[in-house]
């Protein structure tokens, strides 16, 4: 239990209690360690007694303390103590959205449009955070003395989805998107949703879907078509009014889908507010029949004359070709995707086993000549006595042992050419054979 003076952390002085929601109260506490002042949030019994959301609420809280923006209410840290669950943040001296819109009834266009964009810009930064606030409204909307828009509650909100909506959270379901009514999944385009209902807020200072029980409520936000703001405020611009309906579209699909979106468009309604626009996202009216142009039909033509020629090559080929060019067609250049005809993967591998002979040819040769070099198969002597003895062989030239040339020393070799003395009488053939040096023996067989 929370009592004023006490000191939660060994460091967060509890001063004064500043605001209370449905599911925490927030105090104003100093922290002695920096000596600030800070605003601390504190879960109430009835939450921090459910395990499962009180885990929902640590992870959530310490991912909202990783964002660092303007117009986000900064978190400091995240803390329990004696079943106290509890947050340190910001402390922004001002009021919120709600009691600004109470006290003015309803505000300009101007300023209307300017609040949106710097919550737009607080929201677009959690988005790229990957976090979701799933319960903008005016409430977690806080205006500065010095005119900062800041919002706050990231965190407790994802793990607020947890509960039904019959909950202690009796604010958020006027501003509740369709899917989120149903229990369904919400993202990024359910806080754009409830965006759109705060502007149609302040624009007109009402709620467009009201009733007497919060599922009455929740069930006209997915089953009642939204009133134009102009109905009720015939001053508003055009442009305005077409970013709000967008904004509260029943299917996600057809609202921006990005908070980039969203600050475009009211920032374009600032300087032409009165132009129109805004792009309608009609997914009916997309999907509706229509004309086939001309050029549509060239298009499809091409593509059913290059799927023709392509199936009778598979039909004349086993093997997995590419479809032939488009200048078979018309001569006309035109890119298609690689993956229209997977030849890509086809192309690939014929590649790879192309690369991969070079590369064993390579490593081939590189290891022959290692060889070479290192046994002596290419030594030039040897190569230079083998020539030798063929050309010796080849020729007919014989080595008769013991005989030598006059200019030899001993041991020396005569190299003759041998005489052709076949069928030739004895006598001759002997005369024939001393004259080139030979000393003839004939033997009787």
């Amino acid at each position: 239990m929370i009592k004023i003076g006490m000191m939660i952390g060994d460091r967060y002085e509890i001063l004064e209690k500043i605001g209370t929601g449905g599911m925490s109260d927030v105090y104003k506490a100093k922290c002695h360690k920096l000596n600030r002042y800070v605003a601390v949030k504190v879960l109430k019994q009835e939450f921090s007694e459910n395990e499962n959301f009180v885990s929902k609420f640590r992870i959530e809280a310490q991912a909202a303390a990783s964002l660092m923006h303007p117009n986000i209410v900064n978190v400091y840290d995240v803390g329990a103590e004696n079943d106290i669950y509890y947050i340190v943040m910001e402390l922004v001296e001002g009021i919120t959205l709600k009691k600004y819109i109470e006290r003015k009834a309803r505000l300009s266009y101007k300023e209307a449009v300017s609040i949106a964009i710097q919550v737009s810009m607080g929201i677009e930064a959690a988005h790229n955070n990957h976090i979701i606030h799933r319960d903008i409204k005016p409430q977690n909307i806080i205006i500065s003395r010095e005119g900062k828009v800041k919002v706050t509650d990231f965190g407790i909100a994802k793990a607020a989805t947890s509960n039904t909506i019959t909950s202690n959270v009796m604010g958020s379901v006027h501003y509740t998107s369709p899917e989120q009514a149903r229990g369904g999944y919400s993202d990024e385009k359910s806080d754009i949703y409830s965006l759109g209902i705060t502007l149609f807020e302040m624009l007109t200072g009402r709620v467009p879907f009201n009733g007497e029980t919060t599922v009455a409520i929740a069930i006209k936000h997915i089953q009642e078509e939204m009133a134009s703001p102009k109905e009720f405020v015939p001053e508003i611009p055009g442009s305005v009014e077409a970013i709000v309906l967008k904004c509260c579209q029943k299917s996600p699909d057809r609202r921006y889908q990005n908070m980039a979106e969203v600050i475009a468009d009211l920032k374009q309604s600032l300087i032409s507010p009165d132009e129109d626009f805004v792009v309608a996202r009609d997914m009916d009216e997309e999907a509706s029949t229509r004309t086939i142009s001309e050029a549509e039909m060239v298009q499809i033509k091409r593509k059913a004359q290059r799927q023709d020629a392509y199936e009778e090559q598979m039909r004349l080929s086993s093997q997995y070709t590419r479809p032939p060019l488009d200048e078979e067609y018309d001569g006309e250049e035109e890119y298609y995707e690689e993956d229209e005809y997977d030849g890509g993967d086809s192309r690939m591998e014929k590649v790879t086993v192309v690369l991969a002979v070079l590369a064993g040819v390579v490593i081939c040769a590189v290891i022959l000549v290692l060889v070479g070099r290192i046994f002596g198969v290419m030594n030039k002597d040897d190569i230079g006595s083998k020539i030798d003895a063929s050309t010796e062989e080849s020729s007919g030239v014989i080595k008769p042992e013991g005989t030598a040339s006059p200019e030899s020393g001993p041991g020396s070799v005569l190299t003759v050419s041998m005489a052709n003395v076949l069928g030739w009488n004895v006598e001759d053939a002997k005369r024939e054979l001393v004259r080139i040096g030979l000393i003839p023996e004939v033997n009787a067989v």
